[in-house]
């Protein structure tokens, strides 16, 4: 079982790098970063994962470009990988999001992962000029041009969102960089077991996760990927004990994402607070699950 840290909902973003450092030094696999397009002042779309509707994230919260901060935290370590949880590709260029993906993925020796969800937030596309309700077909498409674009071959398209001509993206990474779908929702499962080699889930009690992960389990089986690896990451609520951690991983489980210290807690404010914090956990559940 894998231990990714979410490095998503940093106010000081300028201490991801050394962050990063102590997560590579404690066990941590890899880390995850959160994606906005732009934060409209007003928001009347509810957010389908608290049971009023509000965001449990203050609005002035940064959300620095995923790519740039993987790169910037891929020049310190050399083992931690990166996924974004998730990327809003949808409301992106494809030429512009390829370029960046394949930029992080060369300077980071292809340690980075494409975390992508249509997202759920209709201000977003609006201020983008994109349609909300095509948003799930929007990303569909997006994936793959932005997987042809990165082969870094000559390629052509022609759909229903995106159309050019002959182009080659360069530089394009070594290796093929993995997409993963993020949401519970039954189209973003579906769109996992169809299409990635990876899902992200919110935040699970284990009963929970072990329902999600049967279900996602089905679809795969009865997808054209049947039979395919699929890594799966959700947060775990409760203490990721041995005993809860067993039968999840028996499920299909790979990893769980956990942040160890509170949001918007004064207390994790700085950087020494946040690096003793990783320390401990690693120490107190990733060592001993060695």
């Amino acid at each position: 079982m894998e231990f990714w840290l979410n490095l998503g909902f940093i106010r000081a973003i300028e201490q991801l790098p050394e962050l990063a450092v102590a997560a590579e030094s404690a066990g941590f696999a890899g880390v995850t970063l959160a994606d906005r397009y732009i934060m409209p002042a007003q928001i009347e779309t509810p957010y389908p994962y608290t049971p009023d509707g509000k965001m449990f994230w203050p609005k002035d919260i940064p959300f620095p470009d995923p790519w740039v901060a993987m790169a910037a935290m891929a020049a310190r370590t050399s083992r931690l990988r990166f996924v974004s949880n998730i990327y809003l590709l949808a409301l992106d260029d494809p030429f512009r999001a390829a370029r960046a993906i394949a930029t992080a993925a060369c300077l980071s020796g292809d340690r980075v992962i494409c975390g992508v969800a249509s997202g759920w937030m209709e201000e977003e596309y609006r201020i983008a000029g994109q349609s909300f309700a095509d948003r799930g077909r929007r990303l569909d498409e997006a994936v793959a041009v932005v997987r042809a674009l990165l082969r870094g071959q000559p390629v052509a398209h022609e759909g229903e969102f995106f159309r050019f001509p002959e182009v080659v993206l360069s530089p394009a990474p070594k290796a093929p960089v993995p997409v993963w779908g993020g949401g519970g929702s039954k189209p973003a499962m579906r769109r996992v077991a169809r299409d990635c080699q990876g899902w992200l889930g919110l935040w699970y009690t284990p009963e929970k996760a072990l329902e999600a992960l049967g279900a996602l389990r089905s679809m795969r089986d009865a997808s054209p990927r049947a039979g395919e690896p699929l890594e799966a990451l959700v947060g775990l609520v409760g203490k990721p004990t041995a005993e809860v951690l067993a039968p999840l991983e028996a499920a299909g489980l790979t990893g769980i994402i956990v942040t160890p210290w509170a949001m918007e807690d004064p207390r994790f404010a700085t950087l020494e607070a946040k690096l003793a914090a990783i320390e401990g956990y690693g120490q107190r559940f990733i060592g001993p699950s060695r």
